[in-house]
């Protein structure tokens, strides 16, 4: 399943190495969603990467799955498509 994540230019360089990594809680923030409005929660990030998360664990909430789904696993760079910098 191809999913979302947004970040910040900073960080790219290190993603597209390394992975990007679980937080403390034991997932990432991922979205289905691929445009982004000014108003909306992704607004002040300036990169989108797509990301493959075939074998690893995801969870939307109900009324969330919308925006939002977690993955339970790091992701591996090669899963990784830089798609946008701002």
């Amino acid at each position: 399943m191809i999913l979302y994540h947004w970040t910040y230019k900073k960080y790219l360089k290190s993603i597209l190495e390394k992975g990007l990594k679980v937080n403390n809680s034991g997932f990432l923030y991922l979205t289905p969603v691929k445009e982004r409005t000014k108003s909306d929660i992704f607004a002040d990030y300036n990169v989108l990467l797509e990301i493959e998360t075939k074998n690893i664990r995801l969870t939307a909430f109900e009324g969330c799955e919308k925006w939002e789904v977690l993955c339970w696993g790091n992701i591996l760079s090669e899963n990784i498509k830089q798609l946008k910098v701002n």
